[in-house]
């Protein structure tokens, strides 16, 4: 279906051209590459098999409870290790890697034990450490430099051990965010070649070694597993023949450390939120070089054709399309191109950038809404009062469903709202008042009085409708009363308490009890309410065996100290950022022109000419005529409705002498809350 507008679709090819240039900048410097990595993370890195060759041996809690602190440990343990696991020379492990670097030695006893047993083994491997640094070159005869990185030193095993057996670095590489994904093969540097842990071990496995001298000397790597699901042993089941050593016949073993305190773990890609120790990033990488778990990305400059054809060529067709086949056509692309991003990697491991052309194909669609909105402009604002005016009562039917109290409070607020400005125009015209309000100014009160309460919908129940102090406290506190009553009459009979003293324990406890529903409920207390209550509050019943149970819970007490009202001081900050979320939901509603005032009358609606209201304390400055109206209706239904829990509706009379008083403390309009009685009380005496 073609644009009736021809301007219009010659400014939409216009937009698709310039987005598709856009996206193919965006692909080509990835933009966002932080999003975009982590997306990458989320669907391309599952967990698979974790293959059962490989076994780790933990330096976890459980073997440090056994073996002690490692600061205390010699190398008798490592010692007595290899030489468990090699003990039968037709089940050993094929290789045995050592994940942990011994660079010192005193030449004790221990020492030389642990050289003789590595020597013997002939299939360990030790770790080594990699210090780098880095310096400033010019770069050919030109002025300009670059920073290069070299490596300073080799750490390795003392010079014994380190002799009798070959030794990868364990460098981990660590990405600009902090995660894992990639690990090193090896280092060629001043003409020497470093290779890593991970490879050499892998070298041990593998029949065509030739396979690993192609890598490059960093790749990426296909995890295999969560943090946790290698097979790990404690290092102490295995000395003390718990786990006996023919078990890890032909396998890879690392030993390493598992355990926090050790401070040897590391954020990875295939689950944000728990750590991975290095041993088992150094299994990972084993298990990518000896399955070919390598991950490639697709040349920048395919993935670019793609998004820039996928963008232009949906910007195109969707041109002349309806708008849903268009959204079916949009999430038919984005599906299919993610299947086609997994199968490719599936049978390659070449990965697909996953957000640019989902990226590009979106925003043209978001141009094509743009350019038909711009098209049928027109004709949908005259439907915009209307739909504006049946989602308020929605919203304010929602609002007032949640709970058979207060549940005509917004209408009635509208209403009254309403009758005011006419009621004020009706004024104006008899000359009383130089105050005028237009149809644009009703439609704008209206629509703020309806939404003014649409932050309650965030507001707990339990507060919304609390009908006393105590709200659901109140059945526990009944119940442990009761209990307690039952064990002083137990102590009575079996004479492990003075009668008389429990007797009048009983006595305050059943006076307590028949009084409650004056305590709880929200008006003052009398002093000696108050005495009685603090009694209680602190008595704690002791039964002969030293058991001790206090009458009331800290929160219990704190309900019953609140000193007016049902809400305690934070159910009474709850309650009030309503108006803080009031504001947070209309401010992602567009109102138009003519509606613009209305997310900032129902948001300033428990604010006050003193500059004491909230949320933002704002004064009468910032204050118009029609949030003042707004702000004495609302106090105005919430004196005279007979539908709260917590209190009894007010007179007409009671609830303007209580209005009179905020307007002396300057907190409400006079002139306006005189208007007001003066509509109320003519509607009473009509009555």
């Amino acid at each position: 279906m073609k644009p009736k507008n021809k301007k219009l679709h010659r400014i939409h090819i216009f937009f698709t051209a310039l987005l598709t240039v856009l996206v193919t900048c965006i692909t080509v410097f990835r933009f966002p590459e932080e999003l975009e990595i982590m997306t990458e993370d989320n669907f391309y890195q599952k967990a698979s098999t974790v293959p059962n060759q490989i076994k780790i041996i933990a330096i976890d809690e459980t073997t440090l409870q056994k073996l002690g602190p490692y600061s205390e440990w010699n190398r008798s343990y490592f010692a007595e290790l290899i030489e468990k696991l090699n003990s039968n020379p037709d089940a050993k492990p094929k290789v045995i890697g050592m994940d942990i670097i011994f660079s010192g030695t005193n030449n004790s006893d221990e020492d030389k034990r642990f050289v003789e047993a590595v020597k013997n083994s002939g299939n360990v491997v030790l770790a080594s450490k990699l210090e780098t640094d880095s310096h400033v070159v010019r770069q050919g005869s030109g002025a300009e430099y670059a920073i290069e990185t070299y490596i300073k030193d080799e750490i390795t095993a003392y010079e014994a051990l380190n002799a009798v057996s070959e030794s990868g670095f364990t460098n981990i590489i660590l990405d600009d965010d902090g995660y894992v994904r990639r690990a090193y093969t090896y280092i060629d540097f001043n003409g020497r070649t470093y290779k890593s842990f991970a490879y050499i071990v892998a070298e041990k496995m593998i029949e065509n070694v030739d396979s690993l001298s192609e890598l490059p000397p960093v790749v990426e790597i296909k995890y295999s597993g969560n943090p946790g699901d290698f097979e790990t042993i404690p290092m102490s089941d295995v000395l003390d023949g718990t786990v006996p050593s023919k078990y890890f016949a032909d396998s890879i073993v690392l030993v390493g450390a598992h355990e926090e305190g050790m401070l040897d773990s590391y954020r990875v890609p295939i689950d944000h939120s728990v750590e991975m120790y290095g041993v088992e990033c150094h299994a990972n990488a084993i298990a990518a070089f000896t399955e070919d778990k390598l991950i490639t990305a697709a040349p920048i400059w395919i993935e670019a054709v793609i998004a820039a054809f996928a963008a232009f060529a949906f910007g195109i067709v969707m041109s002349r399309r309806k708008i849903r086949t268009c959204v079916t056509a949009l999430f038919g692309i984005i599906v299919i191109y993610l299947i086609a991003a997994a199968a490719v990697f599936s049978l390659t491991s070449i990965k697909m950038s996953i957000l640019y052309i989902p990226i590009g194909v979106v925003a043209e669609f978001l141009v094509f809404l743009l350019v038909r909105y711009v098209e049928l402009q027109k004709k949908r604002a005259d439907e915009m009062q209307k739909m504006l005016f049946s989602m308020a009562d929605s919203m304010a039917e929602a609002i007032e469903g949640r709970t058979p109290y207060n549940a005509n409070h917004t209408k009635n607020v509208a209403k009254r709202c309403i009758e005011m400005l006419d009621y004020i125009n009706q004024m104006h015209k008899e000359k009383r008042t130089e105050m005028h309000f237009t149809k644009k100014d009703k439609n704008q009160l209206y629509l703020a009085a309806m939404l003014h309460d649409i932050g309650k919908m965030d507001v707990p129940l339990e507060i919304m409708d609390k009908p006393t102090k105590l709200g659901h406290h109140e059945a526990p506190l009944r119940s442990r009363l009761e209990i307690i009553t039952l064990k002083l009459k137990n102590d009575i009979l079996s004479g492990a308490a003075p009668k008389e003293t429990a007797e009048q324990q009983i006595a305050e406890i059943n006076e307590f009890l028949n009084n409650l529903n004056g305590y709880n409920c929200g008006r003052p207390l009398k002093e000696d309410e108050w005495a009685f209550v603090d009694k209680i509050c602190s008595s704690v019943y002791r039964s002969a065996d030293g058991e001790e149970i206090p009458y009331l819970t800290q929160e219990e007490i704190d309900d019953l100290h609140i000193k007016a009202g049902t809400l305690s001081e934070n159910e009474r900050l709850i309650m009030q950022s309503h108006v803080v979320y009031t504001d947070k939901i209309l401010k992602h509603m567009h109102f138009g022109s003519n509606y613009s005032d209305v997310r900032e009358m129902a948001a300033n609606h428990h604010e006050l000419l003193n500059a004491k209201g909230y949320p933002n304390g704002i004064g009468a400055e910032k204050l118009d005529v029609m949030t003042r109206i707004l702000t004495i209706m609302d106090i105005y239904d919430s004196l005279i409705a007979d539908d709260r829990p917590y209190k009894k509706a007010k007179p007409n009379d009671i609830a303007f002498k209580i209005l009179d008083e905020e307007a002396e403390f300057g907190k409400i309009d006079t002139e306006l809350l005189a208007i007001a009685k003066e509509i109320w009380f003519n509607q009473e005496d009509k009555s």
